[in-house]
């Protein structure tokens, strides 16, 4: 009875076992299939969308921080804009009060005309050294005649040697006296000899003072270099600044650009041209752009104190390579602009190109020029009002 039974416990066992590794075999099939599938997944997301996408949240916008300075120094009387202020370009933002420049503008205007009214004395002068040349010459030839006759008197016992000797001094003063005017004439003839009154050396001295003094003046207005918001003001009434001094800072929102950080392992595929998708986290709207340029080394190595890995314990970081993209202006105005330093979410196609890259803006800016034309009237008049005086 006892084998019977121990028999057909072994058998209920065996039976027991087969279920368990059917279990385990379904159990394992099972997470096969799964792992297929994730793998199959996968492999169409990355054949479908992974291949042709890079994409980064380590983005953020930026812009031109154009930096408005004082050129002359002076004590502000005027102060026209404030924080978050839109601006044109152009237009007056501050003032500085210019009574110490109009007075040395006047002071220059002064020497201007001193200095034309030397140079016309220059040519009175040589008609003066000239009549003065033809007495001393008749002077001279005088002194020969009396040497003359006093020498054949003093030969003769005539006169005394007194006398003789001053007839001969007579005739030396008189040489000399006519070589010196000689001398004088030709220096005056030598300042005289410019082709214009503008080429003097004492007259373009005073005319570069004068517009000196004038751009100075001129410079006593600031005005707004680039159209956009004003941050970072930092002028008010009644304070005292120096060239060179920061004012405030202009930044415009409409000519703004993303720098996305991208890894190092992510380049081989970024193009300059591929389209971008741009999703700020402003206003959670999507914007269009493409790739304008990728930087020339990675965001460590430009830092102000780049990373030193010269080092016995030295490890591998992925490093990240600023890609700088452009909005498609289009895009820009259809959803608003945004304010820089803001977070951006960037996808790159790149299978998708832009041919039609515009290229780098070139800034310039006119509000920094004087209007030659007007100050050069105005050196036309001194000199006018000023010449054969």
């Amino acid at each position: 009875m006892n084998e019977n039974k121990d028999i057909k416990n072994n058998e209920e066992i065996k039976k027991e076992k087969i279920v368990e590794n059917k279990e385990a075999m379904k159990k394992m099939s099972i997470f096969i299939a799964v792992l297929i599938v994730i793998g199959s997944c996968f492999g169409l997301y990355w054949l479908a969308y992974g291949r042709k996408y890079v994409e980064t949240e380590n983005a953020y916008v930026n812009s031109s921080q154009n930096v408005v300075t004082s050129q002359v120094a002076g004590r502000i009387k005027g102060v026209f804009v404030e924080n978050t202020q839109e601006v044109e370009k152009g237009q007056l933002i501050a003032v500085i009060d210019d009574t110490d420049y109009k007075i040395a503008l006047e002071n220059a205007g002064a020497d201007l005309g001193k200095a034309v009214r030397v140079y016309s004395n220059l040519f009175s002068n040589v008609g003066q050294v000239e009549d003065e040349i033809i007495s001393r010459e008749s002077q001279l030839r005088k002194a020969r005649t009396d040497f003359s006759m006093d020498e054949s008197s003093y030969k003769a016992g005539l006169i005394s040697k007194l006398q003789y000797e001053i007839s001969k001094n007579n005739l030396q003063m008189a040489i000399a006296s006519v070589n010196q005017s000689k001398k004088i004439l030709a220096n005056a003839k030598i300042q005289v000899e410019s082709s214009s009154i503008y080429n003097h050396p004492d007259v373009q001295k005073a005319i570069t003072a004068y517009k000196n003094a004038y751009v100075n003046l001129m410079r006593t207005k600031v005005y707004a270099p680039e159209s956009g918001k004003v941050v970072k003001k930092s002028v008010f009434l009644g304070q005292q600044v120096n060239p060179s001094q920061e004012l405030l800072t202009i930044i415009n929102l409409k000519n703004i650009w993303v720098d996305a950080n991208l890894k190092e392992t992510h380049m081989r595929k970024i193009k300059v041209g591929d389209f971008v998708k741009l999703k700020s986290d402003v206003n959670d709207k999507t914007y269009r752009g493409y790739v304008q340029g990728i930087s020339a080394g990675t965001g460590s190595a430009l830092s102000l104190i780049p990373a030193q890995n010269a080092t016995g314990n030295w490890i591998k970081i992925v490093q990240r390579i600023p890609v700088r993209i452009v909005f498609d202006e289009k895009s820009l105005n259809e959803n608003g602009s945004v304010p820089i330093g803001s977070s951006m979410i960037v996808k790159i196609d790149v299978d998708k190109i832009n041919k039609s890259i515009i290229p780098y803006k070139k800034e310039e800016s006119t509000l920094y020029k004087i209007d030659e034309t007007k100050m050069n009237e105005e050196i036309d008049k001194i000199i006018k009002s000023n010449i054969g005086k």
